[in-house]
């Protein structure tokens, strides 16, 4: 996907003042695009949510109401079998020119490609299904009210369709470490599932952080035997 990274909200035009009692100013600090990027969903976020566009604010319930499970389920049957990540937010990435890295790398414990299941975090529309130079065995899936999630560097696919419906906590895939090169490239890097979550706007795709996101979804994981 080609990514614009390119300031498209309209926060707050201008520095607010807030009158003191004694008669002093104290400036208010504006949410800026690249705030609201970094910060998505996260606890400070929701506490100044107010400050925020509307359109800012619109995205941010949208996610709330449409984000339901933790992408990757516990096994039921090895408890060695967890994951972890860190926010990797606009990291630096060199394959194929530098750039910022748009998402989150869920890592698995244990290295073994297409041992871990991958579900839907929403219900949605599955709308790109494939292969990607940087982002592998890849799926792409639009909720109803325009939100992208994607999932990408998958070992293999469930039984799914490009254009079939999709339930949140339904089986998309198994994790891998499929991508950076042409199609059926493996082993450039670790096991992983990389969560990427975007919005339009006038045709243009805007990306967040999914880190807190994630983190808030960390209570709501499926359960799953594999071992």
């Amino acid at each position: 996907m080609v990514i614009l990274l390119l300031a498209l909200f309209t926060v707050l035009g201008t520095d607010k003042l807030t009158h003191m009692g004694t008669g002093n100013t104290e400036k208010k600090r504006k949410i800026s695009d690249e705030d609201f990027r970094n910060e998505f969903f996260s606890d400070g976020m929701w506490e100044r949510k107010e400050e925020l566009s509307a359109q800012c604010r619109q995205y941010l319930m949208q996610v709330k109401r449409e984000a339901v499970y933790f992408p990757v389920p516990e096994s039921t049957l090895d408890t060695g079998l967890g994951t972890s990540y860190v926010d990797s937010w606009m990291g630096e990435r060199t394959y194929a020119g530098r750039r910022g890295h748009e998402g989150t790398d869920i890592m698995a414990d244990k290295n073994e490609r297409g041992l871990y299941p991958v579900v839907s975090i929403t219900d949605g529309v599955i709308s790109n299904l494939g292969w990607l130079d940087k982002g592998g065995y890849r799926i792409g899936i639009t909720t109803g009210d325009g939100t992208y999630y994607y999932y990408a560097h998958l070992d293999s696919y469930a039984n799914i369709r490009e254009g079939s419906p999709v339930k949140a906590g339904e089986l998309l895939g198994y994790m891998g470490d499929s991508g950076y090169g042409p199609e059926g490239t493996t082993g450039q890097f670790d096991v992983h599932l990389h969560l990427g979550i975007y919005f339009y706007r006038d045709g243009k795709e805007i990306s967040v952080n999914p880190y807190h996101l994630l983190k808030f979804l960390e209570n709501n994981k499926l359960k799953y035997a594999y071992s």
